[in-house]
């Protein structure tokens, strides 16, 4: 099973959540979801607009399809081409956190490297935080579904980055072995003075050797914030880079079935900038 083919069974679920009258209701709804998805992330910095609120099953939907799969592509490419990510997870035992993962992108792309590699006889463990419940729905069955030759253990647990109450206690995901934030930056960016004592304690609490996978829009705000934090903990940085990213393509239009023939291509390119660093 390709990462289309298990988006596409992620989607029969998501789309039979959405309450509506009839399928055709339903399609519009995603329609405009996806024009308001585009809007929210033309302003996503603009201290005059919420962050974006994906409590809504029909833009949980929406932000699947357009947005998930080629962004777990690009963690995918990122992890592929870097000797050190692939010598990290080349073992038997690994933990991996990813914040503001809700989405699915980190774990699915790091799911899609492993199984492309032929990787066999390990056991993945992936913590996953985001505030929105709903989303640890979307993936708890990935395992199963999946299939793959190895053993996973996601673990979703809820958090809210601006309420220490909800992260604090949290200890395990701070031995992982990687960190992703993938496109979680930008989200967080207009609450930046309340968000950042999260990232601050992840820094400065992760364990010597443990590595942090970056990856977002290409925006010097979004990637300075980053770099500034990093400096401040003295990760070392392994690549540092900004550019053009492109869905791969052996990921066939054709696995997403009805959906692509109701909604056309997902996400193909992006302007991004990431970052691999790794705590001394």
């Amino acid at each position: 099973m390709n990462l289309m083919q298990l988006i596409k069974l992620v989607l029969d679920d998501a789309y039979a959540a959405i309450v509506a009258p009839d399928d055709a209701t339903k399609d519009a709804q995603i329609k405009v979801e996806m024009t308001n998805l585009s809007a929210e992330y033309g302003n996503l910095t603009s201290k005059a607009c919420a962050p974006i609120d994906y409590s809504n099953a029909v833009k949980r939907f929406a932000y699947i399809y357009k947005y998930t799969v080629a962004h777990a592509d690009y963690i995918m490419q990122l992890i592929k081409a870097s000797n050190e990510l692939r010598e990290l997870l080349d073992k038997r035992s690994i933990e991996v956190a990813c914040l503001g993962g809700g989405p699915g992108s980190d774990l699915l792309g790091i799911l899609k490297f492993l199984i492309q590699t032929g990787a066999k006889d390990l056991s993945l463990k992936c913590y996953i935080f985001d505030k929105e419940r709903a989303w640890g729905d979307s993936w708890s069955d990935v395992a199963s579904l999946l299939k793959p030759p190895f053993q996973i253990y996601p673990v979703f647990q809820q958090m809210d980055i601006t309420d220490a109450t909800t992260w604090a206690s949290y200890q395990k995901f701070l031995r992982a072995d990687l960190f992703t934030l993938s496109y979680f930056l930008s989200e967080v960016w207009k609450i930046k003075d309340a968000a950042e004592p999260f990232f601050e304690h992840c820094l400065s609490q992760m364990k010597s050797g443990s590595m942090i996978l970056f990856v977002d829009n290409n925006d010097s705000r979004f990637r300075d914030w980053f770099d500034a934090m990093s400096k401040r903990h003295k990760l070392v940085v392994i690549e540092s880079a900004e550019g053009e990213l492109c869905f791969s393509n052996d990921e066939e239009k054709d696995d997403l079935g009805v959906y692509f023939r109701k909604f056309g291509w997902p996400k193909r390119k992006s302007d991004a900038a990431w970052r691999i660093m790794a705590k001394g």
